[in-house]
């Protein structure tokens, strides 16, 4: 099965790493060598990483306020796109305190994944097939050995902006010095072959490495705008009112927030932090868990349906208001169905005659997986799609006219970082 409106990167080669001309490279033409200023913006002053101003680049001043000044050579043109302010904050401050110019770790974060807006599997939950996630598209592994845990919550993912550029700051630099402490990291300062190097080892493609020094480019100049805060990852306020900028990504982050974590399962950068019991009748439209009826008066959770019904509502801007039912809700006019080898984060999926019904949630680790509020006794899980007995169909619901956003091209492809210590090879597609 795959996710209909996913994108998926191609095969990587040896240590699972993956290289190929993707969103910044495509079409790219090799006219000239531009030797460009980059000019390391950095900011210390302390600034909301969850919805607070990250500071523009859309003035155009591209002075220096406090970092030094580093030439490098880039063989592109100029290409990159416009940084959602949260993000920008956060390549800022993980440039100050990695010692790592800003506007590279923008360069990388625009070439990976458009700076988490790219819509595609395994940007804001599961992995591509090549194992890579998040919005600086780390292989587990690989973040594992360089996770820092960059908002201060207690919690390291690949998938929170953040924790992935904070600790896309400190790979770079390990790249260079791969057995130095945090402080030495911190403290040593890359000559620009070294930044040539780092970012080819980030990604083994000379392509790669001009993609990301264009864009780099292009920042330092300042010839960016920042816009509203991107905040797939970023489960702020009550954790899934604005996670994502897809709408269908916002549903499927929304449940998994409520789902129980288990050994071999998905594991999101965000949750609720306790069991959310299985409570027939359970869920209420703005609070979430709640006393249910019958068998279900004494036990505060979410029966199978009220968990779509509240997690929908609120991924929606709180203007979509579906059936309270399973059945009612498959045979609503609020979305469209779709074939199962088609289905993409967020679509609900329905069993058993239509009594039961789930959130399709993504891949990870090559299983296909949708949240579920169980039965009596039970709390809401992952459960693995793959071989599920009873199936019956799916739907999408439709967005709101303000959240609907297109389908990624096919030519959308997505990276994996690879791991550290990883061999050179040849450039794939």
């Amino acid at each position: 099965m795959s996710a209909g409106t996913s994108t998926q990167a191609g095969t990587g080669h040896g240590f699972a790493w993956m290289v190929g001309l993707g969103v910044g490279a495509t079409g790219l033409v090799v006219t000239s060598m531009l030797f460009v200023t980059f000019v390391v913006f950095l900011q210390t002053e302390s600034s909301s990483l969850c919805g607070g101003s990250g500071g523009s680049g859309g003035s155009g001043d591209s002075s220096d306020s406090g970092g030094s000044v580093t030439a490098v050579q880039a063989k592109a043109a100029p290409s990159a796109g416009d940084i959602p302010e949260n993000y920008l904050a956060l390549y800022q401050k993980a440039g100050a305190e990695w010692n790592i110019p800003w506007n590279i770790l923008a360069g990388i974060g625009w070439v990976e994944t458009h700076h988490g807006t790219l819509q595609a599997q395994g940007v804001h939950s599961g992995e591509n097939f090549a194992g890579a996630g998040g919005p600086m598209q780390f292989l587990q592994p690989t973040f594992d050995r360089a996770a820092v845990d960059g908002d201060h919550d207690g919690a390291t993912s690949r998938y929170d902006p953040a924790d992935a550029i904070f600790s896309a700051a400190k790979l770079l630099k390990l790249h260079i010095y791969p057995g130095a402490s945090d402080a030495e990291l911190k403290s040593s300062t890359l000559t620009d072959a070294q930044i040539h190097q780092t970012i080819f080892s980030y990604n083994h493609s000379d392509v790669y490495v001009n993609d990301v020094l264009a864009a780099a480019n292009r920042y330092a100049q300042g010839g960016y705008t920042t816009t509203s805060a991107n905040y797939a990852g970023m489960e702020c306020a009550l954790g899934i009112s604005a996670m994502s900028s897809s709408f269908g990504q916002s549903i499927a982050d929304g449940a998994a927030y409520y789902a129980r974590r288990d050994q071999g399962g998905p594991n999101p950068s965000r949750w609720v932090g306790r069991l959310i019991p299985y409570s027939w009748g359970g869920g209420d439209l703005d609070d979430g868990p709640s006393y249910g009826i019958q068998q279900g008066a004494y036990t505060k959770g979410f029966d199978c349906s009220g968990l779509a019904w509240h997690v929908v509502y609120m991924a929606s801007g709180k203007k979509i208001v579906l059936p309270r039912t399973a059945d009612a809700m498959y045979e609503s006019n609020k979305g469209v169905k779709v074939p199962r080898d088609q289905l993409a984060p967020g679509d609900l999926v329905f069993f058993n005659g239509l009594s039961h019904m789930g959130i399709y949630w993504g891949v990870y680790q090559g299983k296909h997986w949708f949240v579920e509020a169980p039965d009596t006794g039970q709390f809401v899980k992952f459960s693995v799609l793959d071989g599920r007995s009873g199936y019956v169909g799916a739907l999408r619901v439709t967005p709101p006219a303000d959240m609907a956003s297109p389908s990624p091209s096919s030519s959308d492809w997505v990276r994996a970082m690879p791991p550290l210590g990883a061999g050179t090879g040849g450039d794939v597609m």
